[in-house]
């Protein structure tokens, strides 16, 4: 059974590093500058709208969502398509503060939803006017501050999991759903102390036939395929900017959301 796309636009979203990504100058201070400006076509700009176009763009689903840059643009894009909802759903665009910020939905229960969003401020932080990186949040659903939801119709049909009982794509609604890694018979993520020069394990060598198999191969030699090596860092570095990392992210060493996109199977030691 094929992954359901609004799982797939999820889990890409899941592994992008939270962290500043704005550059900063002494004239202008953070500048709006983003990898994901430059792949929207409107860099320098405020980009939290943006981000979300771009996750959507990245995962071949660009089509479903309207190409726009501003929050109140796409909440009026949403309620002409019927497509607006006051509950949460999992891959929702929220409108948070009436057109103040918006980032995509990753979760929620009877109280609370769980997004996660560019152009934002770690939590915890103070925002002095310029949200300058990735990261997660929680906030009440029934804050003043959350005005709705854009809730995209998928092209496969799947209903994400939703709140809202009358939700127009046909799913059920449920109480709560909180994003994990994917399920299945995947080797689990092993820490990345894990992953020494010279360590051998079976483990290293089912990454590294993964590596390959998703076209990512930088080994030199198909030797000692089962110890971590040069090759192995190499690789996986490709799969990191296949990703979508770069710069120090892009490191060549497996951290838990790449390795969950990876899908190691799992093997007995």
């Amino acid at each position: 059974m094929s992954t359901p796309r609004w799982r797939q636009l999820t889990d890409h979203l899941m592994t992008v590093p939270e962290k500043v990504y704005e550059g900063w100058n002494s004239r202008d201070g953070w500048d709006n500058y983003t990898r994901w400006g430059e792949e929207f076509g409107e860099n320098g700009v405020p980009w939290c709208v943006i981000f979300d176009w771009c996750m959507y763009h990245d995962v071949g689903l660009d089509a479903i969502v309207p190409k726009v840059d501003n929050v109140s643009a796409f909440a009026s894009w949403a309620r002409a398509h019927g497509q607006w909802s006051a509950y949460p759903s999992v891959g929702a665009w929220v409108d948070f503060g009436d057109g103040a910020h918006t980032e995509i939905v990753t979760g929620f229960d009877s109280d609370t939803v769980y997004t996660k969003g560019g152009n934002s401020i770690q939590a915890g932080s103070v925002d002095r006017g310029q949200g300058n990186g990735v990261w997660s949040h929680s906030n009440p659903r029934r804050s003043s501050y959350v005005t709705g939801y854009f809730a995209p119709r998928y092209p496969d049909g799947e209903c994400p999991p939703t709140a809202d009982p009358d939700d127009p794509r046909g799913g059920p609604a449920v109480v709560s759903w909180r994003w994990e890694p994917p399920a299945g018979p995947y080797e689990p993520f092993p820490g990345s102390g894990f992953f020494t020069d010279g360590r051998r394990s079976p483990v290293i060598a089912a990454l590294h036939e993964r590596l390959v198999a998703v076209g990512c191969d930088r080994y030199r030699s198909s030797a000692d395929a089962d110890v971590w090596g040069p090759g192995d860092v190499r690789s996986y570095q490709a799969w990191q900017r296949k990703l979508g990392y770069s710069g120090s992210d892009a490191d060549g060493v497996p951290g838990p959301a790449s390795w969950a996109r990876l899908q190691v199977p799992h093997v007995e030691d």
